[in-house]
């Protein structure tokens, strides 16, 4: 018997606390900072987002990150 606990959280389709934090993938971080994923590209490779990462050929950034870095 498992012991679910609904924490009211979706992230990428899935019930998960330890994620939920996590943006996945331009279009994504786009609508956190209100960019279109383009933009936001550009903003990766230029450095100007200094939180995000990329792994497994997909970007990804913590959501409180991408707010603290823009000042937000």
């Amino acid at each position: 018997m498992s012991n679910n606990q609904d924490s009211g959280v979706v992230v990428n389709g899935q019930n998960n606390t330890v994620t939920s934090d996590l943006v996945w993938g331009t279009a994504d971080i786009g609508r956190v900072i209100n960019r279109n994923p383009r933009q936001v590209f550009h903003l990766i490779s230029t450095g100007a987002l200094k939180s995000v990462q990329k792994k497994g050929g997909r970007y990804v950034a913590s959501r409180s990150a991408l707010l603290k870095e823009l000042g937000a």
